[in-house]
């Protein structure tokens, strides 16, 4: 697997910046939201995936998410979740990605007391995402947003089954939305962890920030890489061009560090 680094970049951004990212040989986390499947057609994404493929560079997807809950209880909801989801698979045909990581969207405080019912309608719309992803030559990968715990994500994958999902860990999350120290998370979570989200913020806004300029903790995380041996894909998600570079030197230094 190749574990990168990935840098975030929505799809318009990187349409308008394609020389550039060509040039400085970056591999793209493509961010598709309803705007951009709404605004560029077949032969857009056509000519960026064969740019990417001539120069050699892999990239991996993240799809939509604001407003969308694939396992709303709200049919129609649901409805037009899923068909945003499914049209970011069919882009995978050109782009061959090596993951897509989506949102799963648990939030406790609206499904209070509907937790297994949400479970449930979870596996079936998720799992039917993944076959779809599967069918395009990818695989779907689980992202934390506002989990407070890893349990409900552990029973997600393992509802869908870990041979079609996976794990992707966003440490910056998971530092604004839980109390639970991160080892916690990776004892629980660290054998379906296929890719890392890394940024940094100072624990109550997702700042997206370059690593080392906020004020989470990365040791745990670089521990547990180094004393598995596991091989996550590395996926920085700084905001600003600017921060590229310094988060690129950033990660280096912690791989570099633990040897990982």
């Amino acid at each position: 697997m190749n574990q990168g680094p990935f840098i975030n970049a929505p799809f318009d951004i990187l349409y308008n910046k394609l020389d550039l990212l060509c040039a400085m040989r970056l591999m793209p986390e493509i961010y598709f939201d309803a705007k951009i499947l709404d605004t560029y057609g077949d032969k857009d994404y056509e000519t960026v995936a064969n740019r990417l493929a001539e120069n050699g560079i892999a990239c991996t997807f993240h799809a939509p998410f604001e407003d969308l809950q694939p396992a709303s209880f709200d049919d129609k909801i649901r409805e037009v979740s899923m068909e945003r989801l499914h049209a970011t698979c069919r882009i995978a045909e050109a782009f061959k990605p090596l993951t897509i990581v989506c949102h799963p969207n648990f939030m406790k405080w609206i499904y209070y007391e509907k937790e297994e019912a949400w479970l449930q309608r979870s596996i079936e719309s998720w799992g039917e995402i993944c076959e779809t992803a599967k069918r395009y030559g990818t695989r779907v990968l689980l992202e934390n947003v506002f989990d407070d715990s890893p349990e409900m994500l552990s029973r997600l994958v393992e509802g869908i089954g870990t041979e079609n999902t996976g794990i992707c860990l966003d440490i910056g999350h998971l530092t604004i939305f839980t109390k639970q120290p991160l080892s916690e998370w990776l004892d629980t979570l660290g054998p379906y962890i296929e890719e890392l989200h890394l940024h940094d913020n100072h624990g109550v806004f997702d700042e997206h920030l370059v690593m080392g300029r906020g004020t989470i903790d990365f040791t745990p995380l670089f521990e547990y890489i180094k004393k598995h041996g596991v091989k996550p894909i590395f996926t920085l998600e700084q905001h600003r061009e600017e921060d590229i570079e310094p988060n690129l030197r950033a990660l280096h230094e912690w791989r570099e560090r633990f040897g990982v």
